[in-house]
């Protein structure tokens, strides 16, 4: 008999033993509706967010309406500019349905007006801190936290059951290499799983309507990998020879290690590493600056102003009580305080990025998890680019209504419509992507070895 023949009777023994285990096969099932709720959760999480980003311009033209009935067609700029909300928005990629990534803990909009920028910037809505804590649930989830579960569950019994059942011996009376014995029943495995996986992200990118493009391959590539990685860590376990129960204790220890302690210390070391400065502590010195400009002598605000802008300097000198291009001259003072603060924390932000980049080839879960976020468009670097095109945005209202406040132009009604407009569309960080999954293949094939040199030093015993 071939060795192709017995091959696939290994395979078939496989299948009958498969649906004869009511428990795999609830459980596999229960693997496939988690999915599927994690893909209806991520794209209905998008679409809510779609839905109401949708309606920001409309908000913006209801102020628009009430403000124009309220001044009349020549109206003071620096009244139009206190009382006018408009908003920066951070538009989703289709793949952010199927891994949300930071977007369910980070604003997608910010609310602007003329006023001081870092308050409003990191204003965000009131959550639920239960939410927060244990996250949001989407596809990406299932397929990096859970799915190694199910291998778990499938494989820590690869060849220790039929020892224990005492059909091992029987096995290998046939004239059945071990190896081939091990790799049909990782390969039954192995399509089990990765067939449940390619099932899960075929309908999720339909569901999501994603773009038909090199993403594609580059998700299912990935999604392969990982799995493998689990498999080769099954292998591992089991040329070790020991008993079901150690192998379930081993594997299962290894996935909290990778994916539950690993990441809380690789997170509270990359926190003492790369300090930021607090954004609290931001917002207040910011606040505390702008009250401070009600005390300070109009000329001393104005001189400090004009040392950005001297192009206003020969605007006319401040003699009346309150007038609006000294107030919104010590909000921006305000934002000019604290802009080393900013910066610090934007870049603490992004070093701390780098450093778990560096770093996650020690949790492939974090690696997963962190690749696909970039594919997807929702990782922090991608956030933070949005808070710079906000930042830019509320740069260009101010130069727009500074003529109106410095030259003292009236604001008329048709003023509104050449206002600057805001926005800005997720984009894949590919390079991250392609980083990690060049040391997850690299992960891979490391197990994979490490399996293979274990099975080939330690014989495969029937007892």
């Amino acid at each position: 008999m071939s060795q192709l023949t017995l091959f696939r009777l290994l395979l078939t023994y496989e299948w009958w033993h498969f649906r004869a285990a009511r428990g795999l096969v609830l459980l596999t099932g229960l693997l496939l509706a988690t999915g599927l709720y994690g893909i209806y959760y991520g794209t209905t999480e998008i679409e809510r967010q779609r839905q109401h980003l949708a309606t920001l311009p409309e908000l913006t033209h209801h102020n628009v309406a009430e403000l124009q009935q309220k001044f009349p067609d020549s109206a003071d700029a620096g009244e139009i500019g206190y009382y006018h909300t408009t908003y920066a928005a951070h538009h989703p990629d289709a793949w952010a349905a199927l891994s949300l990534g930071q977007r369910d803990v980070n604003p997608y909009y910010v609310k602007l007006r003329l006023l001081g920028l870092q308050a409003q910037l990191y204003a965000t809505d009131n959550v639920n801190p239960v939410k927060s804590l244990s996250g949001n649930f989407d596809l990406a989830f299932v397929l990096v936290y859970l799915l190694p579960l199910l291998i778990i569950a499938l494989s820590f019994n690869l060849l220790s059951s039929e020892r224990e059942q005492g059909l091992l011996p029987l096995l290998l009376a046939q004239p059945v290499r071990p190896a081939l014995l091990v790799g049909a029943k990782l390969a039954f495995r192995m399509g089990v799983v990765l067939g449940l996986a390619w099932l899960l992200s075929a309908i999720g990118m339909g569901w999501a309507g994603v773009p038909l493009d090199g993403r594609v391959l580059l998700w299912l590539v990935f999604v392969t990998a990982y799995a493998l990685f689990w498999f080769g860590a099954v292998l591992v376990v089991t040329a070790l020879q020991r008993s079901s129960a150690v192998n379930a204790v081993a594997l299962v220890g290894t996935w909290l290690l990778l994916v539950v302690l690993i990441p809380g210390l690789l997170n509270l070391g990359v926190a003492a590493a790369r300090p930021v400065p607090q954004g609290l502590a931001l917002t207040i010195k910011q606040r505390e600056e702008i009250h401070a400009g009600w005390d300070r002598p109009k000329a001393q605000t104005m001189n400090r102003f004009f040392a950005h802008y001297p192009q206003w300097r020969d605007t006319a000198t401040i003699r009346e009580r309150f007038v609006w291009r000294w107030y919104y001259a010590f909000q921006h003072l305000g934002d000019v305080s604290v802009e080393p603060l900013a910066a610090a924390y934007a870049r603490g932000l992004q070093q701390r990025f780098v450093l778990v980049e560096q770093l996650n080839v020690l949790s492939p879960a974090i690696n997963a998890q962190t690749s696909l976020n970039a594919l997807a468009g929702t990782d922090l670097p991608t956030h933070l680019q949005f808070q710079s095109s906000a930042r830019a945005y509320h740069d260009s209202l101010r130069a727009y209504y500074y003529p109106f406040l410095f030259r003292q132009v009236p604001f008329t009604h048709a003023d509104y419509a050449r206002e600057p407009t805001h926005s800005f569309t997720s984009q894949p960080e590919l390079p991250t992507a392609y980083r990690g999954l060049g040391k997850l293949l690299l992960t891979v094939a490391g197990t994979f070895a490490l399996g293979l040199v274990l099975m080939r030093r330690r014989a495969i015993s029937p007892r």
